[in-house]
């Protein structure tokens, strides 16, 4: 087999939910891998050459579930990402368009420009050739 086993040995969770199912994290050995399951079950463990063994876990329930700090900071956190990302990308908008807009106007004049270097000249010619006849 590829998997192999590796013992851990973790906290479970200290907080239940009235009428809601809770994990207990007290494994010792799992193989690495994720295995979504809900069980319920009455732990014993004897180990060898002992007589008996029993671990106490202290559990609170409550009516509703408290927020994990965790979650609480990463929600922050995501939305002044989401704020600051906004602003960021309003801003360049406005650098973009700004420069594009100048971009057009130098543009519009050069070709002004052209336009009345061309009449200029064509009224000149035109100037020659009533001369000349």
């Amino acid at each position: 087999s590829s998997c192999w086993a590796g013992c851990v040995e973790v906290d479970s969770h200290t907080e239940a939910v009235f009428g809601m199912t809770f994990k207990i994290l007290c494994i010792s050995c799992k193989k690495r891998s994720e295995t979504v399951a809900e069980a319920y079950t009455e732990w014993f463990f004897k180990a060898k050459g002992g007589e008996t063994f029993s671990k106490t876990i202290h559990v609170e329930v409550v009516d509703k579930a408290n927020r994990d700090m965790a979650s609480i900071v990463s929600e922050i956190m995501m939305y002044v990402l989401i704020v600051v990302l906004t602003i960021w990308l309003v801003a360049e908008m406005i650098y973009c368009y700004k420069k594009i807009a100048a971009a057009t106007e130098a543009a519009a004049q050069e070709n002004a420009s052209e336009y009345l270097a061309i009449t200029s000249e064509s009224k000149e010619n035109c100037a020659g050739v009533q001369v000349a006849e």
